[in-house]
C-alpha cells in the first residue's frame, strides 16, 4: 500500500534519504576531510555508540564555529512540537533554563543561538553541549515513522511519570497516587509533566496500537453483511419513524407477512449477536445508559459520547438511532433520551417530584438529580424536562399544584419568600387571571395572611399579619365591652387601615355583627337569609344535591371566584367566617364565607374540561355528602326534556314524574298542581320554566 508523500515533497518523488550532511548542511565543506567520511551515511544505519559520538561532535562544532547562527538554520531537519523536558539526559541547569524561559519544545528553540544560551545565568558549556547534542539527535527523526514515534512518546510518558514519582518519594509521599493534584509549591518541571499527562488522549501514539474502526464503521460493515431482504426489512421496520407494515413489505417481496417477520427476526438476531460480541459496542452502550441515567437531553448525551452521533453509512442514520433499532436499553423521543424508556422516565420523575415537593408543591430542580445522569450538569435541563411533563416552572422552581388560583398563589409566594401584591402574584402566573379572583380565594384560605393593606404572604411565615376589617371590628368590640358607636368604629379603622368608611359600615352591618341605632354589636343569632332556597332564583333541590344554574361569563373563565346566594350557604350549613373544602373530581374545591357574601373558589378548570364557553349555562352541584361538581346545561331539548334540563333533573317521559321533579326542585310537595308549580317559578322570576309549563 502506498503512503502519501511527506509534507513539502512532490507526489511521485521519493524523499531523499536522511544523511548526516542533510542533517547539518553546513558540514558539506568537510567532505574532503577524511575524518568526516561518514557524512553521507544514514544515522539510522550507524552503530549506536558511533551515532552518539557524532551527536556530541556536531554539538561541539556548533558551539565552536556557528555560535551566532540560529539553531533552526543549523539543524533544518529538527522537527517542531517535540517536548524537550523532562529529559533525564540533560543537565539540571539546562532543564531548569528550559522551564524558566518557557522553551519547552523544539519549535521554540529554533530561533535561539548558541551564544544566547551561553550568556544565560548558570548555562556554561557543560550544560549547553548536552542540549545541542539532544537537538542533533532529534533531527534524525524521520516523519511518518509512527512506530518509532510511539516508542519515543512512550519513553516520554514514562519519564513524566518517573519525575513525579521521584519527587513524591523525596517528600515522603510514596503512597500518594501519581496523578493526584500537585500542590502549588511543586517545581515547574513537575507541573509541566503533569500538564502533558493531563493532555494525553486515546490517539496518543504512546497508548495506541493500530487505528481501530469506530463502532459506527463496524456496525455499518455488519449491516452490509446482512442479506438484502433482511437489511431492507430491518431498515423499514426498525429504523423508520413511519414503520412499514408487514403486509406492505410482503407485497413488495412477493412473500407472506410471516416470511417478512422472519426476515426481521433474523436481522435482529444477527445484530444483537454482533452487539454481544463487539467489545467496543458494549462499552459504548454501557456509557450511553450511564450518561442517560433515567432521562437526559439528547444533545447532552451526544456531547458526552460523541461517537453515538456518528453516522452509520449503510443506514445513513446516527449510531444511536441504529442501536435503538437493535433494541438497546434506552429510548429517544424528540430531544430526550431515557433509559429504559420515555414512559418509565415520566413515571419515575413524577414519583420523585411528589416525594421532593414541599408543602406548597414546589420542587427544587436540583432534587431531580436521581432522575438524571451520572455526569455533572446544571438544573436547566431538569426544568425543561418538568415542562415537558406539563408542570409549571417559576424562578427555576417546579410547581406541581397550579390547578387552582389559591394553590398557584401559595406556590408563587413559597418560591419568592417575601410578601407580594395580588397584581404581582397574577403577573407571575402563566395563565390569565384577575387580581380580584386571587384576593377572593386567598381571603378565605388559612394558608394566606395579609401583610399590608395590599400585600399577601403565607401564614407559615408567622408574624401578626394585617387584620381584616371583620377581625378588626371584632377585636375592637372585645376591647370596648361588646359594643361601639359606628362613628367611632369608622374613625378608628379608616385611620388605621386606610379603608373607606362605607366599607367599614357595610362590614359592621353584616354577619356576625349588627348595627342598630348607630351602635355596633355582635349579632345574637345566626343571620337569616332574606330568601329561602325555595325562593332563590335558579337554585334547585335535585335528589340529594343542590344545583345552582348560572350563566358562565369571562370572569368565570379567567379563574375568578363566584359569589353565592346566602340561601344556598344556609342550606349547606356554612356559617359566616367559615371556610370549607369540598371534594370534587378535580381536586379540592374551596367554599368560604369570609366576606360580605359566600364565595365559591375558581371553577375555571371544570369549564375547560367540559368545553363550556362564555355565555353558556352550567350547574354548580353541591351534594349532601360534601361533594362538588359542574354540569353543563343542555338547551337542545323541548317540552318535558327541556324543562328537566333547566333544573338539572334526569330525563323522563312520564308527565307525573316531570311535575314531581319540578315541584321538588322548588320545595313544593310532589303532588302539587301545575298551577301551583307555575306560580312558584313565576315568583322566582324564572320565565323560561314558566314558558315551558304553558299558559
Amino acid at each position: 500500500m502506498s503512503t502519501a508523500p511527506p509534507e513539502g515533497s512532490s507526489p511521485g518523488f521519493e524523499e531523499p534519504p536522511v544523511t548526516w550532511a542533510r542533517l547539518a548542511p553546513w558540514l558539506e565543506d568537510r567532505h574532503s576531510d577524511p575524518e568526516f567520511f561518514w557524512l553521507d551515511d544514514d544515522p539510522a544505519d550507524t552503530d549506536p555508540e558511533v551515532r552518539k559520538a557524532n551527536y556530541d561532535l556536531i554539538a561541539v562544532l556548533i558551539a565552536e564555529t556557528r555560535d551566532e547562527v540560529p539553531l533552526g538554520d543549523l539543524l533544518p531537519l529538527l522537527p517542531d512540537g517535540i517536548d524537550l523536558i523532562p529529559d533525564e539526559t540533560l543537565p539540571s541547569r539546562a532543564a531548569n533554563w528550559l522551564l524558566q524561559s518557557s522553551t519547552f519544545t523544539t519549535g521554540r528553540i529554533k530561533d535561539i543561538t548558541t551564544a544566547h544560551l551561553l550568556n544565560q545565568r548558570g548555562m556554561g558549556i557543560g550544560s549547553v553541549l548536552p542540549l545541542l547534542a539532544r537537538l542533533v539527535e532529534l533531527s534524525t527523526r524521520r516523519p511518518g515513522h509512527g512506530a518509532d514515534a510511539a516508542v519515543r512518546s512512550g519513553d516520554a510518558l514514562l519519564a513524566d511519570l518517573s519525575v513525579i514519582a521521584r519527587w513524591r518519594t523525596a517528600l515522603g509521599q510514596s503512597s500518594t497516587p501519581l496523578l493526584a493534584p500537585l500542590p502549588d509549591f511543586a517545581p515547574a518541571e513537575l507541573h509541566a509533566a503533569r500538564a502533558r499527562l493531563d493532555a494525553l488522549t486515546a490517539r496518543d501514539p504512546a497508548l495506541g496500537g493500530p487505528a481501530r474502526a469506530s463502532v459506527a464503521e463496524q456496525l455499518s460493515a455488519r449491516l452490509d453483511d446482512l442479506g438484502e431482504r433482511d437489511f431492507e426489512v430491518f431498515l423499514a421496520r426498525r429504523l423508520r419513524d413511519d414503520r412499514t407494515r408487514l403486509e406492505a413489505l410482503g407485497e413488495r417481496f412477493g412473500v407472506s407477512r410471516e416470511r417478512v417477520r422472519q426476515y426481521e427476526a433474523r436481522a435482529l438476531d444477527e445484530l444483537q449477536l454482533w452487539l454481544r460480541d463487539t467489545a467496543d459496542a458494549r462499552l459504548l452502550v454501557d456509557a450511553l445508559t450511564r450518561v442517560i441515567g433515567t432521562v437526559r437531553p439528547l444533545a447532552d448525551v451526544l456531547e458526552a459520547v460523541p461517537a453515538a452521533g456518528e453516522r452509520v453509512a449503510a443506514a445513513d442514520l446516527p449510531l444511536w438511532r441504529v442501536l435503538a433499532g437493535i433494541g438497546v436499553p434506552f429510548e429517544v423521543s424528540g430531544d430526550w433520551a431515557a433509559a429504559p424508556s420515555i414512559d418509565a422516565a415520566r413515571q419515575s420523575t413524577e414519583h420523585l417530584l411528589t416525594e421532593r415537593a414541599d408543602d406548597h408543591g414546589v420542587v427544587d430542580p436540583a432534587d431531580l438529580a436521581e432522575a438524571g445522569a451520572r455526569t455533572p450538569g446544571g438544573a436547566q435541563w431538569q426544568t425543561r424536562w418538568a415542562r415537558e411533563l406539563g408542570h409549571v416552572v417559576f424562578a427555576d422552581r417546579i410547581l406541581l399544584r397550579t390547578a387552582t388560583v389559591e394553590d398557584y398563589a401559595a406556590a408563587i409566594l413559597s418560591v419568592r419568600g417575601e410578601p407580594m401584591t395580588a397584581d404581582e402574584i397574577v403577573d407571575a402566573f402563566h395563565v390569565e387571571r384577575s387580581a380580584r379572583s386571587v384576593i377572593n380565594q386567598m381571603t378565605g384560605d388559612d394558608r394566606f395572611q395579609r401583610t399590608t393593606r395590599t400585600g399577601w404572604g403565607l401564614s407559615a411565615w408567622g408574624g401578626p399579619g394585617y387584620r381584616s376589617i371583620r377581625v378588626a371590628i371584632g377585636e375592637l368590640l372585645d376591647a370596648r365591652g361588646g359594643e361601639v358607636a359606628l362613628t367611632d368604629l369608622v374613625a378608628e379603622l379608616t385611620a388605621a387601615y386606610d379603608v373607606k368608611s362605607s366599607s367599614v359600615a357595610a362590614y359592621a352591618a353584616a354577619p356576625p355583627f349588627v348595627t342598630h341605632d348607630g351602635v355596633v354589636r355582635r349579632a345574637e343569632q345566626a343571620p337569616q337569609a332574606r330568601k329561602s332556597p325555595a325562593q332563590t332564583r335558579n337554585l334547585y333541590r335535585v335528589g340529594r344535591a343542590w344545583k345552582l344554574r348560572i350563566s358562565v361569563n369571562r370572569e368565570h373563565l379567567r379563574g375568578s371566584g363566584t359569589p353565592l346566594p346566602v340561601a344556598l350557604a344556609t342550606a349547606l350549613g356554612l356559617e359566616p367566617g367559615e371556610t370549607r373544602g369540598l371534594v370534587s373530581p378535580d381536586g379540592e374545591q374551596h367554599l368560604s364565607w369570609t366576606a360580605l357574601q359566600p364565595t365559591l373558589g375558581s371553577t375555571r378548570r371544570f369549564f375547560a374540561a367540559l368545553g363550556i364557553a362564555d355565555g353558556d349555562e352550567a350547574f354548580f352541584v353541591f351534594t349532601d355528602c360534601g361533594g362538588f361538581d359542574v354540569e353543563a346545561v343542555s338547551r337542545a331539548g323541548s317540552g318535558a326534556a327541556g324543562l328537566l334540563a333547566l333544573i338539572g333533573a334526569q330525563k323522563t317521559d312520564e308527565p307525573d314524574t316531570v311535575l314531581a321533579a319540578l315541584a321538588a326542585a322548588v320545595g313544593l310537595p310532589a303532588d302539587s298542581t301545575v298551577t301551583a308549580i307555575r306560580a312558584a317559578y313565576q315568583a322566582r322570576g324564572e320565565d323560561d320554566v314558566v314558558a315551558g309549563l304553558g299558559g
